[in-house]
């Protein structure tokens, strides 16, 4: 078995993330699992094993367990999605993986289209098996059952293989004990808590639109866990995509439809792999900040000692931004434009830029949207950046507003997030509901 596939360990965030890499195809692989998942637990499984044998003859396919779970550090907390995609590009990273393929299930469906549509330029395409935009059911999504349900189901009887009713109930209760097992090993009631309390909090609906690579959406008919239904969502939603729906398998796709499957994502990724990709845009978190009366203070300050003092707020906001990983794209005379490749890293830029600016004596408002970038040489345009500086227009001083777009995708935070209501934008449609941010810690 250990010839078979290599055993490896990245850092991200301060963890350990366990991976393996199987094959040693030219094309590589990255698989994002879904809720639950122990790297070597999972082998026991004989359907399992053929599915990732299956794969590795095509690719060099790398499967990790995210932070909490099997081999990797058993944090207690769940990650959210920002902190799952940096742990995809910390493999990404230590492998020195130019450009990948990228398959999400279930869970890892959603990250999977979220770090394809940030990263495009790494992720030649992407295909997503049993996938969702939203897990929990709304009076506008409802395809998914309620959040306590949810819970119930998987909660109540952890640890005695009740979960395989829900992901291959075709297959029980000859494998009852089998899911026993895995489950006790995957991780506790309380981790499964509270991944499942930030599956309730993710909706990627808004960001959808802003996928522009190859997309594959793979369901199964009879699937009970994620109904067919949120698969045909994502399609409908996603520009370009391609559906395709099995009679059979429910949730897992090393069941029933396995050599399928395996045959239709090879000719997706076969098909898809050379396409020739757009270098100008992809999705990220736009920051614009502004100074609270900064004409006043330049009028009593004077022109040298004004300009000494936007030498400093420049310099607090580049370092600021850098240090969470952001990019600063331009001065726009009395604050500044920056982008990021996660929302909440966005956040503490901006709460972080308040507190030290106050130091200086100058205060500051930020407002916060996700959405495509179109980038022409070093600057950014589009909609997204048009409707973050609107945005800015409702924000007061000191304060962070964020749109109802970057609010579904936190997920997990240790900020308090408080809605200020619907509103309209100058120059754009419809109403907006925005948020304010307030540190909780």
């Amino acid at each position: 078995m250990a010839e078979e596939y290599i055993s490896k360990y990245t850092e991200s965030g301060g963890l350990t993330i366990a991976y393996q890499i199987w094959g040693d195809a030219e094309d590589t692989l990255m698989y994002v699992p879904g809720t639950i998942s122990h790297l070597e637990a999972a082998l026991e499984d004989k359907e399992y094993l053929a599915w990732i044998r299956g794969l590795s003859n095509y690719f060099r396919v790398i499967i990790f367990d995210k932070r909490g779970q099997g081999l990797s550090d058993r944090d207690a907390t769940a990650p959210n999605l920002e902190e799952r995609m940096d742990d995809i590009s910390s493999i990404v990273e230590t492998e020195k993986l130019e450009e990948f393929f990228l398959l999400g299930l279930s869970e890892g469906a959603s990250i999977s289209l979220i770090y394809a549509a940030t990263y495009p330029q790494k992720v030649k395409s992407v295909a997503v098996f049993g996938g969702a935009a939203r897990f929990i059911r709304s009076d506008d999504y409802p395809f998914m059952p309620e959040a306590d349900t949810i819970k119930e189901n998987l909660l109540t009887n952890w640890g005695t293989g009740s979960s395989g009713y829900i992901f291959c109930p075709q297959k029980m209760p000859d494998k009852q004990l089998d899911f026993a097992k895995l489950e006790r090993m995957v991780c506790n009631p309380k981790t499964l808590e509270s991944i499942l309390e930030l599956l309730t909090k993710i909706d990627i609906r808004a960001s959808l639109p802003n996928i522009n690579l190859p997309v594959l959406v793979l369901h199964s008919r009879d699937d009970v866990a994620v109904f067919k239904l949120n698969g045909r969502f994502l399609a409908d939603n996603i520009n370009g995509s391609k559906y395709i729906e099995y009679p059979s398998g429910g949730h897992l796709p090393w069941h029933d439809e396995r050599e399928n499957i395996v045959k239709d994502l090879i000719t997706f990724f076969s098909a898809t792999g050379d396409g020739i990709k757009s270098a100008d845009r992809n999705l990220a978190t736009i920051l614009f900040t502004d100074i609270e009366d900064s004409t006043k203070h330049m009028t009593e300050m004077g022109d040298k000692q004004w300009s000494e003092k936007m030498n400093k707020h420049d310099e607090i906001m580049k370092n600021t931004v850098e240090n969470f990983n952001g990019k600063l794209v331009k001065n726009t005379g009395d604050g500044v434009l920056a982008v990021f490749d996660g929302p909440a890293r966005s956040i503490e830029s901006a709460i972080s830029s308040i507190v030290k600016l106050n130091e200086i004596d100058l205060r500051i408002r930020c407002s916060l949207h996700v959405g495509e970038v179109i980038w022409r040489n070093d600057d950014i345009t589009g909609i997204a950046v048009n409707i973050a500086a609107r945005a800015l227009e409702k924000c007061q001083s000191n304060e962070v507003i964020i749109t109802k777009n970057l609010k579904d995708l936190l997920g997990r935070t240790k900020f308090s997030i408080i809605s200020m209501g619907d509103y309209t934008l100058k120059g754009l449609e419809g109403n907006w509901e925005l948020f304010k941010v307030e540190n909780s810690e």
